[in-house]
């Protein structure tokens, strides 16, 4: 019996113990153990980076898309040792900074930026951005904050607030196993001054896949060591003493340009260079853009001379907008290279929009209103424009022509085409649609707005002259007044009458 008894409780406690195993695991995947703050990530801020960087960072202008287009972007370094991997983008232009991964593994991102180049701990332009997994919108959660040393390095504090992340664009997305985060951040924000010649400090470390607001950051106080990165209008490889340097004719292109570039070479030895070959080529999307020019002819780099090559090439008409790169490769007699690249963006040549004066309008007598259309050209020396108005408020009477010429005098400048209508009393209060189009060179623009209607309010006139008010006039009748009694004693009298009283009253 105590042996049956034995085996019975084995038995039963087996039981139990599968059961609450089973629970547990059930328990356990419909509610996960909450996330710790990157506990199995360790980044070292105190050392700098150990990967081959290439500091000399190209101005593009990339698409913030989640997508890396071949050529969109220049390799900033790659990390090949840790828990995770990948590649690190950086570019620029006028407006953004772009700073780019992609991670072998789901991955989030801390970018490190010292706008000023001078140090993490000085100044006021230290930016922390945390790039974290995606919310329900598919955008990917951020965080950022400013360290502020501009006191004393001793005593740094972080500012949470300080920075506006609504200003950054961003973008998120899975490729297998891949995560590819691009964000671009406006200049500036946090003091970030984005010209040819400057150099920050940034440095990009991979974060498990969590919600950016999970990052904890260092204390204020700890240093960050970054990797230099220069902003640069081209960027060469050269043989030691020889000096290279290729610009082009304009870094804002439109299709239908001629661009123009130099290569000059400086050597700075004594050796006479002779020199093979000359390339001039674009790459990856460049490649059709460009016209390839493959010269043999070419005279020596004297010793302690410089030499200037010349290129030029015409665009395509119907090229899209974005970045490319022009490519130029010497090659000397003895197999030394100088490689070179510089890029540019081609830009839309016209950029339009239409407004209404004044805003809003009030209809009273005689009401004019003007219709703007303000047209900004990117195109080199100027340009011409036609601009047709293609939708008015009916009843509206429009002064002159509905279609018009206008002229751009230059580059990067913009003009007005005015239209001045008028307005019918009997307009009422609301909102007008206006709308015209914009046509160069067979591209036509659309641009329009709605026109605010208010109807204008009218106070009574004051009086000129005083008004005389009639007093009201006395009645004729004479009201019964009521007896008067009183009581004495407990026997009740009628006392007297009083004398009527007057009622005529004079007339004014």
């Amino acid at each position: 019996m105590i042996a049956l008894n034995n085996r019975f409780l084995t038995q039963l406690v087996a039981t139990f113990v599968s059961s609450v195993a089973i629970t547990s695991a059930a328990f356990a995947q419909d509610n996960p153990p909450p996330i710790t703050p990157f506990a199995p990530i360790k980044i070292n801020f105190r050392e700098r980076p150990k990967v081959a960087s290439d500091a000399m960072r190209l101005r593009r202008t990339p698409k913030i898309d989640g997508v890396l287009s071949e050529g969109e972007w220049d390799v900033f370094y790659t990390v090949t040792e840790g828990v995770l991997k990948g590649t690190v983008y950086c570019n620029w232009d006028d407006n953004f900074l772009y700073l780019a991964v992609k991670s072998q593994n789901p991955a989030g991102v801390v970018f490190d930026i010292d706008a000023g180049g001078d140090g993490w701990l000085r100044g006021a332009d230290n930016l922390e951005i945390v790039v974290g997994a995606a919310n329900e919108t598919g955008k990917p959660t951020l965080a950022a904050r400013l360290l502020d040393a501009a006191n004393t390095k001793e005593t740094p504090v972080w500012k949470e607030g300080a920075l506006d992340v609504s200003r950054i664009q961003s973008a998120i997305s899975n490729v297998g196993d891949s995560t590819i985060i691009e964000i671009a951040i406006p200049k500036d924000m946090g003091s970030l001054v984005l010209r040819t010649g400057a150099t920050l400090g940034i440095r990009a470390d991979f974060l498990p896949p969590t919600p950016a607001s999970v990052f904890i950051p260092t204390a204020a106080y700890e240093p960050h060591l970054l990797l230099d990165a220069k902003l640069a209008e081209s960027r060469a490889v050269a043989p030691a003493g020889v000096n290279p340097t290729l610009t082009i004719s304009d870094n804002k292109c439109v299709g239908g340009q001629t661009l123009f570039g130099t290569m000059e070479l400086l050597n700075q030895t004594d050796t006479n260079l002779p020199i093979k070959s000359i390339l001039w080529t674009g790459t990856g999307a460049s490649y059709d853009a460009l016209n390839t020019v493959r010269e043999v002819v070419v005279s020596d780099l004297g010793g302690r001379k410089s030499l200037k090559l010349k290129y030029k090439t015409p665009l395509p008409t119907n090229l899209p907008t974005g970045t490319y790169a022009l490519n130029c490769t010497v090659e000397f007699e003895d197999g030394k290279q100088v490689i070179s690249s510089a890029t540019f963006s081609i830009v839309e040549p016209l950029q339009v929009q239409m407004y209404g004066q004044p805003d809003p309008v009030a209809i009273v007598e005689k009401t004019r209103y003007t219709a703007v259309v303000d047209v900004y050209s990117a195109v080199p020396r100027g340009t011409g424009f036609d601009v047709e108005l293609t939708a008015i408020p009916v009843g509206w009477e429009l002064e002159g022509n509905k279609k018009r010429k206008g002229q751009v005098d230059r580059e990067d400048a913009k003009t007005g085409v005015r239209f001045v209508f008028r307005v019918p009393n009997t307009t009422l209060a609301g909102e007008y649609p206006i709308e015209a189009t914009v046509t160069r060179q067979s591209r036509t623009w659309k641009t329009g707005f709605r026109a605010k209607v208010v109807r204008a309010t009218t106070l009574p006139a004051l009086p000129t002259a005083p008004i005389l008010i009639k007093p009201p006039v006395a009645s004729t009748s004479t009201p019964e007044t009521p007896k008067r009694t009183e009581n004495a004693g407990g026997a009740t009298k009628t006392l007297p009458e009083p004398p009527p009283m007057k009622t005529d009253i004079p007339k004014p």
